[in-house]
């Protein structure tokens, strides 16, 4: 099989200096793409430190042969500014991977505002504003790829709303981007890692961290997410759940629900049973396919409309648009 290469090309990856984005950066330089490591150096919560970890991985992927240069800026309000070091550096941008982030806990109530704020937006609003600079630059390469970072935890992660919040809306943003994209030739996609980095690290349970340490390392997710960018990947909209060298497809199913008998309160009393009966469902991609598959659902009136609407692909798209 021939090596995937990425000969010519620029990646942008937030949060490149340590961990899975290091990871990232230096396996993309190895294959040949010219790596921007943005990291502002900062403590795992997001505490300023004293530390340069951008350059330090810059100068490894130089020492090995790659072509790298340190970015410093918050994607929070330096994303045009990061874009910028791309373009003047190496003149194009091909590759986007947003990776950057922050951890912290807490019940709902004992979580300041300014944390909350914090964390999204550092991982979600800094996504939405690195994506957003990186855009044009990404339609004329012709065929941008962009990977966001989500997380399991999206799923349900009590003591964590502000992160899980944030991830969940990383996952929606994809999906949304991912429709844009299509008529300009980006792919969107995005990953629910596992892996041993500084924020799992600070699991206070020392079997679990034994656990991933051991099975769930840096290069195996860096490896899926390297193929994500590549050229000959045709995959837009996408998340996958990645560690250990597992992917698995996650999804948003939607049960075919259940009509009620009119229009009342009393109408759904006893119907817990069959709301939460999950064994027919749909996968829609789109929020437009949601609402064609709960009208296929509701009764025989709304199935003849939409038999005899005819929406073939080409309405759908239209429709969407």
């Amino acid at each position: 099989m021939n090596e995937l290469r990425f000969d010519g090309q620029v990646a942008l990856i937030t949060g490149a200096g340590r961990g899975l984005g290091k990871t990232y950066a230096t396996l993309l330089a190895a294959r040949g793409a010219k790596v921007i490591v943005n990291d502002i150096g900062v403590a795992a919560n997001g505490d300023a430190l004293a530390e340069t970890p951008a350059d330090e991985t810059v100068a490894e992927i130089i020492a090995a042969g790659g072509t790298a240069v340190a970015d410093r800026h918050s994607v929070v309000d330096g994303a045009a500014a990061m874009v910028k070091t791309a373009i003047e550096h190496y003149g194009r941008l091909d590759i986007l991977i947003n990776n950057a982030g922050i951890s912290g806990g807490g019940a709902l109530a004992d979580i300041p505002p300014e944390s909350y704020d914090r964390m999204v937006d550092t991982h979600f609003r800094g996504t939405v504003a690195v994506t957003r600079a990186a855009w044009q630059h990404l339609v004329a390469a012709g065929q941008g790829r962009i990977v966001n970072t989500s997380s399991v935890s999206v799923f349900g992660a009590p003591f964590t709303t502000h992160y899980a919040s944030a991830k969940g809306a990383i996952y929606a943003l994809t999906r949304g981007l991912a429709g844009e994209g299509k008529a300009v030739g980006i792919q969107v996609n995005c990953i629910m890692p596992d892996a041993w980095t500084r924020l799992t690290a600070q699991i206070p349970d020392e079997g679990f961290q034994a656990l991933v340490q051991h099975y769930f390392k840096p290069e195996a997710i860096a490896a899926f997410v390297t193929w994500l960018c590549h050229r000959s990947n045709s995959l837009t909209g996408e998340t996958f759940h990645v560690g250990g060298g597992r992917a698995g497809r996650v999804l948003l199913l939607e049960a075919s629900g259940v009509t009620a008998s009119d229009w009342s309160p009393e109408a759904w009393v006893g119907k817990e049973a069959e709301l939460l009966d999950a064994t027919d469902f749909g996968t829609p991609a789109s929020m437009l396919e949601s609402f064609i598959f709960g009208m296929q659902h509701l009764n025989d009136e709304t199935r003849a409309i939409l038999a005899s609407a005819n929406l073939s692909t080409e309405k759908m798209e239209k429709l969407e648009s």
